[in-house]
């Protein structure tokens, strides 16, 4: 059961679309798999085992660590996500509705 109203997902999905296409022009590289359409995590596991493979084949060693970050977005403090979103250039109005909408609380 969901506690957002239709129109708030609407318009959440529709600023959702416009942040990620800034991003896609301004900071994401190639390198990026997670919030990239045609992406994800096995395009980015098919990826790093090309490089690995290549890097075997040249008779480098390769070491690898997997971190699960199990529901990470739930634990990211607002105000520091709040300060990043600014730092890559979402400000104003957007910054502002972004911030009321993480700090909002219903009577």
């Amino acid at each position: 059961m969901s506690l957002t109203s239709v129109v708030c997902k609407l318009l959440e999905s529709i600023i959702r679309d416009q942040i990620l296409g800034y991003l896609n022009q301004t900071v994401f590289t190639k390198a990026q798999h997670g919030f990239v359409q045609g992406r994800s995590c096995l395009t980015n596991l098919l990826e790093v085992l090309e490089h690995w493979t290549s890097s075997m084949d040249e008779g480098y060693g390769v070491d690898v660590i997997y971190l699960d970050y199990r529901k990470a977005f739930n634990t990211v403090p607002h105000r520091r996500l709040l300060t990043k979103l600014n730092m890559i250039g979402i400000t104003g109005e957007l910054l502002e509705w972004i911030k009321d909408f993480l700090f909002c609380t219903t009577d």
